[in-house]
């Protein structure tokens, strides 16, 4: 049996949010500094998603884990020393 074919005849059991699909819009109105609140009303305004605002915060929070992750393997986030830190209370 092939890759392809196995692929054909399996469907994913994995679950995707129905907030992936307006994840750069999403993460676009977080970055204007949007609300939680003000996110979960464009969602159903403009895209007509019955979305409440812990819905949209439990999705970010989540997709900022795993990109914080992701990063961690590559190496990508640097490592501040404690000092760095709190160079302006000491």
């Amino acid at each position: 049996m092939k890759y392809e074919d196995w692929i054909a005849k399996n469907t994913p059991l994995k679950r995707v949010s129905s907030l992936e699909p307006y994840r750069d819009e999403i993460q676009k109105l977080v970055s204007l500094n949007y609300t939680h609140n003000q996110i979960a009303d464009y969602l159903q305004e403009v895209r007509g998603l019955e979305i409440s605002r812990q819905q949209v915060q439990k999705f970010l929070s989540k997709k900022t884990t795993k990109e914080k992750a992701v990063q961690a393997e590559k190496g990508e986030i640097p490592k501040v020393s404690l000092e760095d830190k709190f160079k302006g209370y000491l």
